[in-house]
């Protein structure tokens, strides 16, 4: 009798605790702005330099973004990252990047996340 009420109670202390395979993340959001001016519709993707997974978000019209590790868990893998931020998130003829290279394909942006909650804006200037 005590194993059939020792089971699900192990059960529900194992479902509770987020027993899922992703690491522990840093909850991360921010406002991006260019030429002092926030920067809308723009992709924000923090790239961890161990190659771990990345995270991204979308800037809103008041140029600010929050990360999202899958499309059901926020944050991103504390650690280094390179930033790259653009207004183009794919190639195209028909839409041109707004953004410097040095934002994005050529970027030189950085960002060091700690587990918990942050802010990390980025002043863009041309």
């Amino acid at each position: 009798m005590q194993r059939f009420i020792f089971l699900p109670c192990v059960f529900f202390v194992l479902l509770f605790c987020g027993c899922e395979n992703s690491p522990a993340t840093a909850i991360v959001g921010g406002t991006v702005s260019f030429e002092g001016k926030p920067l809308a519709d723009a992709f924000v993707t923090f790239q961890p330099v161990d190659g771990s997974r990345l995270s991204g978000g979308m800037t809103d019209a008041s140029g600010k973004y929050a990360l999202r590790f899958t499309p059901t868990k926020k944050g991103a893998v504390p650690g280094e990252h390179k930033v790259l931020i653009q207004t183009a998130p794919w190639e195209s003829h028909s839409v041109k990047e707004l953004l410097p290279a040095k934002y994005n394909s050529a970027t030189e942006l950085k960002a060091t996340l700690k587990k918990g909650r942050q802010t990390v804006d980025f002043d863009l200037k041309p």
